[in-house]
């Protein structure tokens, strides 16, 4: 086994502090991010005219794409950030404005007592979270895969993913219990606005957490071999200049997570309750279970892609979500167990593809330009998957008369990205990113 130099090994840190530290913001993060799809149901009859039903559905999902519109630039941002300042700074900047943004939704006036202004607050909130988001997953992976050594990092990793869902489980989870505390009309009028209101303390929570941790000793040995500010002020220009190729093949490999997201955080729930003819509490509970078959899947494809590798774990990944994605949706139309069965397939499948692609996100990218070129090439890729996913499933299954139209789509997207991981198998099986001949062509071309 290779022998790291002295200055590459992580200095001793708290693996519990460091991945407590960095999983807080993708916690709340992911918590912002599921919890709107959770109620985006209600959100559709609070902030959009009531005369069609169908058409403010359609509304809210589209201002649930919006976050997407602003994560490009929040990437970059954050990516600047984490750079060139350093990646516990970015963490910190990219944890407090997607909390922020989230958290003011829970105060919006509804259409009815403002009219358009609603609609158009609530646009405006998701943009700041967009911003926040954009940075958030990028930099906190390059955090743990920084201070870990080879060995360690697709455990570890797995468990910052794990965190993700635990945010995406909580949200389902606090909804649930609103649910049955408040009563479901209390609910819907109301209780609503506490599950925006709890990003708050989670925002000053990762704040405090993050602050308390070191920098990454790689980006520490980084700096110091800069020969000049301005080298260490253009990693945007270097990741497109030296990492293009790079960001495409990662852009096609993860088109499976970005879209299965948020189907699973969204769509599916509003599926069950549509054509599974379930109820909106009945819909959390399940949404719970399938959130924990998750977890249980991203622990697995850690250790998977430990003895592997990335490039088989994402040709798993996305053959799976291409077998089951059809009988899957079909399962969810027949009740309660149905819907569990189903859900959970897709579940594993997320889980399998959700740990490659964090894995991915550091490790086909140097360190000069890993957070900028990462958070770059995977919002590009949930803006085109991710974004318009729930209202694609939606117009599909309107168009084409059947309520299990939109997974054709997505078992085509998790073929695209097991080709996408036969074609760039190479750079997939290699560690390019940790090359001191990568990162050198990096630093002359930012010159």
């Amino acid at each position: 086994m290779q022998t790291l130099p002295a200055s590459d090994v992580p200095r001793a840190q708290s693996p519990r502090r460091l991945i407590a530290s960095a999983g807080i913001g993708n916690f709340a993060e992911w918590y912002d991010f599921a919890v709107y799809g959770v109620v985006a149901s209600i959100l559709a009859k609070q902030f959009f005219p009531s005369g069609n039903p169908a058409a403010a559905l359609i509304s809210a999902y589209a201002l649930f794409g919006l976050t997407y519109v602003s994560r490009p630039a929040g990437g970059l941002l954050a990516g600047w950030l984490g750079d060139t300042l350093g990646r516990r700074r970015a963490l910190s900047f990219t944890v407090l404005l997607m909390c922020t943004g989230t958290a003011f939704i829970g105060f919006i006036p509804t259409y009815s007592k403002i009219g358009i202004a609603a609609p158009v607050l609530l646009a405006l909130c998701r943009l700041v979270q967009g911003l926040g988001t954009g940075g958030e997953y990028s930099s906190a992976i390059a955090f743990i895969y920084e201070h870990s050594d080879a060995r360690l990092r697709p455990v570890r990793i797995s468990y910052l993913v794990t965190m993700t869902f635990l945010g995406i489980t909580a949200s389902v989870l606090a909804a649930s219990l609103c649910t049955a505390i408040v009563g479901e009309s209390a609910f819907e009028n109301w209780a609503w606005r506490i599950l925006f209101l709890l990003s708050a303390p989670l925002g000053i929570a990762g704040v405090y957490l993050r602050n308390r941790v070191a920098e990454t000793p790689e980006f520490a040995r980084v700096t110091a071999a800069a020969k000049t500010e301005y080298t260490k002020a253009t990693p945007i220009r270097g990741a497109f200049r030296t990492q293009a190729g790079a960001m495409v093949l990662f852009f096609c490999v993860v088109s499976a997570y970005a879209l299965i997201t948020p189907v699973l955080s969204s769509y599916f729930i509003t599926f069950m309750q549509d054509s599974g003819g379930i109820s909106h509490g009945v819909s959390y509970w399940i949404s719970v279970v399938i959130n924990l078959v998750m977890i249980g899947a991203t622990l697995v494809a850690g250790r998977l892609m430990a003895s592997r590798g990335l490039q088989r774990t994402f040709v798993v990944g996305g053959l799976f979500i291409a077998v089951v994605s059809v009988p899957a949706f079909a399962l969810a139309t027949h009740g309660v167990i149905g819907a569990l069965v189903g859900g959970s397939l897709l579940a594993v499948g997320k889980g399998v593809v959700a740990v490659a692609g964090a894995m991915a996100m550091s490790y086909m990218f140097p360190a000069q330009v890993r957070v900028t070129a990462g958070a770059f090439a995977y919002n590009a890729c949930t803006v085109v998957f991710g974004a318009a996913g729930p209202a694609i499933g939606l117009w599909l299954n309107d168009s084409t008369g059947t309520n299990t139209a939109f997974s054709v789509y997505l078992a085509a997207v998790g073929a695209l990205s097991v080709v996408a991981a036969f074609v760039g198998r190479k750079r997939l099986s290699s560690a390019a990113s940790s090359s001191p001949a990568a990162e050198q062509l990096v630093s002359t071309n930012t010159d």
